[in-house]
């Protein structure tokens, strides 16, 4: 049986609980609060050394971490993977993009914010810029195609975590409506459900 390691605050576990939901894929949740550090308890590390969420494991002697490991894990064989090698390879150029522009430069501006709104003010400087760069990519790539890499995919649905999280983090998204009628793409896809 599939155990999904979840928090509910995280763009990043969004991402597995729509995969999941979107695959209708059987699977257990153990949700975690990392506001108390429940991701990084002893017991819990000591089935996922990164200490981190989303996390599965798969009947005791499988585990997987990081989140869009875990979606293109779960997405093989579905239509979510494109099997076409060109296809795949722009899937995994936007799931790396992601991860290095949009939710680095999104996600932890969100987290101060909430957490530590004096140093969110603090770092704005570097992030804030970063954050309308990863943006404007993404509303290039957008404005004359309706999804990232050929069809709908886990490359949308990973940017989508922490780019519809924009407004937490302080961006206008009515600036990029590109992104914005994308968004309202992927909101539209059965089995759709807002992040929590």
């Amino acid at each position: 049986m599939l155990v999904f390691y979840d928090a509910p605050y995280s763009g990043n576990t969004w991402k597995v609980r729509l995969l999941l939901r979107q695959l209708e894929i059987p699977h257990q949740v153990v949700k975690l609060d990392l506001f108390k550090g429940e991701a990084r308890t002893p017991g819990f590390r000591a089935r996922n050394p990164f200490g981190r969420v989303p996390f599965i494991t798969e009947d005791d002697d499988f585990s997987l971490s990081e989140s869009n490991a875990i979606l293109l894990h779960l997405s093989r064989g579905s239509f979510l993977l494109p099997a076409d090698p060109r296809s795949l390879a722009h899937v995994h150029e936007w799931m790396f993009f992601e991860q290095n522009q949009l939710e680095l430069n999104i996600g932890l501006p969100r987290i101060f914010r909430k957490a530590q709104p004096a140093e969110a003010e603090r770092l704005d400087s570097y992030f804030r810029p970063r954050a309308v760069s990863a943006l404007k990519v993404l509303e290039r790539h957008l404005a004359s195609r309706e999804w990232l890499a050929g069809s709908y995919s886990v490359a949308d649905i990973a940017l989508c975590a922490y780019t519809q999280l924009a407004p937490d983090a302080g961006h206008d998204l009515a600036a990029y409506p590109s992104v914005s009628a994308w968004l309202a793409r992927i909101r539209a896809q059965p089995g759709f459900i807002e992040l929590e």
